[in-house]
């Protein structure tokens, strides 16, 4: 286990935020073959590796790419501080940790797949989606060691933008920056009905606005980041934003579906089984995010969970670190996880 903490820290060294995700897979990729991986790069950058023979296809799928800025990689007081220690290259370390001991599995076939770009386009996990189709699929996400995340909101951006000629300051025609305002509003009272930013709750975010001023003209870009609850009808919500945009030019991103797996089934119950061996009171956790887990289940037909060491509430933070006992004790689950699910596809 010290050689696997010794990778997760030099992973987690190699800065990768989205887009930059090379570096780290030049370092991963040899050490994932002296475990008994064969690997491939595939068109988009993802790092995939396959070990086992069977004929059931297990995929875990961490991500490779962090949200932008540096921290100080040290180990200190247990802890191991840096970007990307919980989200989430300790899930991605955790995986290929656990898989090598399927290097001579008849039962099942494992991928572990590192994809690129999941804090931004999630461009890698729709790359797989026409290469693949598993039996059983894991995605790398910080859970805590005990728990088990099956379900995440959906989400879509928008992009709002107004330039009009500009007006005397002191006549009363609404300018862009406060259309914008107004228009955020808006979809904030017809999107907000429960007024909360719960799992069960569809909320909006109005995550950047920039205004520009020329001598004849006034402008205003704005982004809004909406998270949507299970049960909400994204094609309404999208058909809303964008009659209410009045002369503003709105664009709207990629509209990812919300998720919430079932609590049954032989993944799920080869978790449990795996945490209690570990001592462990097993959670099953609804997150108010969104993941390359709502892609996954969207296309699959397989069971789609998510896993992983560490506190959530920790990324993209300033201090993001890791308790490595909490990654001790995920590398354990998943080994038994594993080995739970080989004796079943046997």
């Amino acid at each position: 286990m010290t050689e696997s903490v010794d990778m997760l820290k030099k992973m987690v060294s190699v800065y990768s935020p989205t887009g930059q995700e090379g570096r780290l897979v030049e370092y991963l990729r040899p050490n994932m073959e002296k475990l008994g991986y064969s690997t491939t790069v595939d068109q988009v950058g993802n790092l995939i590796g396959q070990i086992g023979f069977g004929q059931k296809t297990i995929m875990l799928v961490g991500h490779l790419d962090t949200v932008p800025g540096e921290i100080d990689v040290r180990i200190e007081g247990g802890n191991l501080y840096g970007r990307g220690s919980v989200d989430a290259k300790a899930s991605l370390a955790s995986f290929v940790e656990a898989g090598r001991h399927l290097k001579n599995s008849k039962a099942v076939s494992l991928i572990v797949v590192g994809v690129v770009e999941e804090e931004s386009t999630s461009k890698g996990a729709y790359q797989l989606l026409d290469e693949f189709s598993p039996d059983y699929v894991v995605v790398g996400e910080p859970s805590s060691w005990d728990g088990i995340t099956l379900g995440y909101r959906g989400s879509f951006s928008i992009e709002y933008t107004l330039s009009t000629p500009k007006t005397h300051r002191g006549e009363g025609s609404p300018i862009p920056a406060e259309q914008a305002v107004e228009y955020y509003e808006t979809l904030k009272d017809h999107f907000c009905t429960n007024k909360g930013s719960g799992f069960f709750d569809t909320s909006i975010r109005l995550t950047q606005i920039n205004t520009d001023i020329d001598p004849f003209t006034d402008r205003v870009r704005m982004h809004l980041n909406v998270r949507v609850a299970p049960g909400d009808n994204l094609e309404k919500l999208r058909k809303f934003a964008l009659e209410s945009s009045g002369p503003a030019q709105v664009e709207i991103s990629r509209m990812i579906p919300p998720v919430r797996s079932s609590q049954r089934g032989k993944l799920v119950s080869a978790f449990l089984g795996a945490i209690r061996d570990e001592g462990g009171r097993p959670k099953f956790k609804l997150k108010t995010g969104t993941a390359d887990m709502n892609i996954f289940a969207d296309h699959w037909e397989a069971p789609v969970v998510a896993y992983g060491p560490g506190d959530s509430s920790m990324d993209h933070t300033p201090n993001e670190h890791l308790k490595l006992s909490e990654y001790h004790k995920a590398a354990k689950v998943l080994c038994g996880m594993l080995k739970n699910m080989e004796r079943t596809c046997a």
